[in-house]
């Protein structure tokens, strides 16, 4: 099994499958059109800025997750960015460690970049991020569902 990790700048073709994740993942049930995820997955393909930026892990040259860094994750919090975003692995690549891989190789291209702090929100995976030294700095309930918003001092 060959393990590598490109971003969607540098494989445009990606950006059909990350955005179909990213909305199957998180927007499928909030109203969101497919057609708009796409349109943004294909802006940050072709964006020669780290913000955004969309990592891909291949598997023997086939994708099998992702994760982005952005501004404006949350509506309203710019206060907060940049942000990780959309971490996503497929269902039956799980529990092989990737998404630690995207993590970290998200995590070591902000900080080659000067970036100190990183901030994500979640409300399903708060003790995955707590592995690796994300800590909760607030919380919110959104429809009945409690969110984290979390920080990472990068600067350590």
């Amino acid at each position: 099994m060959t393990l590598a990790i490109v971003s969607t700048s540098d494989r445009p073709d990606l950006a059909l499958t990350t955005g179909t994740w990213r909305w199957e993942a998180f927007y499928k049930d909030g109203g969101t059109e497919l057609s708009e995820v796409l349109e943004g997955e294909a802006v940050a393909a072709s964006s020669p800025d780290l913000l955004p930026t969309v990592l891909v892990l291949l598997e023997d040259d086939l994708p099998v997750g992702m994760v982005a860094i952005c501004l404006d994750d949350l509506d309203g919090r710019p206060e907060l960015n940049p942000w990780l975003a959309g971490l996503y692995v497929e269902p039956n690549h799980r529990g092989k460690g990737h998404a630690l891989r995207l993590m970290s190789e998200l995590e070591t291209l902000a900080r080659r970049s000067d970036i100190e702090r990183l901030t994500l929100y979640t409300a399903s995976a708060v003790s995955l991020y707590e592995k690796t030294g994300w800590r909760t700095i607030e919380t919110f309930d959104d429809k009945g569902e409690e969110f984290h918003i979390m920080s990472k001092n990068l600067a350590d």
